[in-house]
């Protein structure tokens, strides 16, 4: 169970009202999409479906039997002998935390990945986000896998280092920036990574999966965190049942935001960023 989610969870209980509900759940091949209704508002929220589990079908899910409170309580399984399927269960219940922090967090539209200041030279990541190579020039980026990398990429302008997750220490020695996905919070070992990265990089949480309350993760000594929220819900949902992911959920109503504790070293965050791709 990560703190962190504990946390933003009991957090964002005062805010689920009598009049909250869910109103559905669309599963994809990549991600999973819960919708609320409070009243007359609504609020949608992504978050990585984890690889190998089935959540019934890929279609819209039927949720009659489904609370806000029901989804909310899988957040704290356990991640140690958990199934496949107890994952599924926290993903569902990050998406709705997502939901529930929309309206509550004063997001700023942009990718820190493509925000990079001209001084960074190395980078550790924390899984593959290889269409992100494109927005990086001259610098050296470290990968940590859950598996190990059996062919490394080799963009221009980039050289790239794989490690398994026992290796982190080693991959983010002397990083500037560290980034770690947001899918870390489904599989587990996010306080892991983020008690070895250096004192002196800069932090950065990333991916639609990151989009709840961003405090308890700050007063981790996070910088940033970089999520993603739901412009059109209609539109997400149909993309995900089509099989969508990545790029095509951007373009179907899904918004790169971010959200910084200071100005951070390393992140040009008065920068205007051009969106590509969305790693979740």
């Amino acid at each position: 169970m990560s703190d962190f989610l504990a946390t933003a969870r009991d957090r964002l209980r005062p805010h689920v009202t009598d009049a909250t509900r869910v109103d559905r759940i669309t599963v994809g091949d990549a991600a999973v999409l819960v919708e609320l209704i409070d009243g007359e508002s609504s609020t949608a929220g992504l978050a990585h479906r984890p690889s190998g589990e089935s959540l019934s079908t890929a279609e819209s899910m039927p949720t009659a039997d489904r609370s806000v409170e029901s989804l909310l309580s899988a957040a704290t399984a356990q991640e140690a002998g958990e199934s496949t399927a107890d994952r599924g269960r926290r993903a569902l219940a990050i998406a709705t935390m997502n939901a529930l922090s929309a309206p509550l967090v004063d997001w700023r539209p942009g990718d820190p990945m493509a925000l990079l200041s001209d001084d960074v030279e190395r980078i550790a990541t924390v899984g593959l986000f290889t269409p992100a190579f494109r927005k990086f020039d001259g610098v050296e980026v470290r990968v940590i896998e859950r598996e190990r990398i059996e062919e490394v990429p080799d963009p221009d302008g980039v050289r790239v280092r794989a490690f398994t997750p026992d290796e982190a220490a080693a991959a983010m020695n002397d990083a500037d920036v560290v980034f770690v996905t947001g899918s870390a919070f489904i599989y587990g070992g996010v306080e892991a990574y983020l008690d070895a990265a250096p004192a002196s990089a800069t932090v950065v949480v990333i991916g639609a999966t990151a989009s709840f309350l961003p405090d308890p993760l700050f007063e981790a000594g996070v910088d940033v965190v970089a999520g993603a929220t739901v412009t059109d819900a209609d539109g997400v949902s149909a993309a995900l049942r089509q099989g969508a992911c990545g790029t095509d959920l951007h373009d179907a109503g899904l918004r790169k935001v971010y959200t910084a504790r200071a100005t951070p070293s390393g992140i040009r965050i008065d920068a205007t960023d051009a969106a590509e791709d969305l790693t979740t």
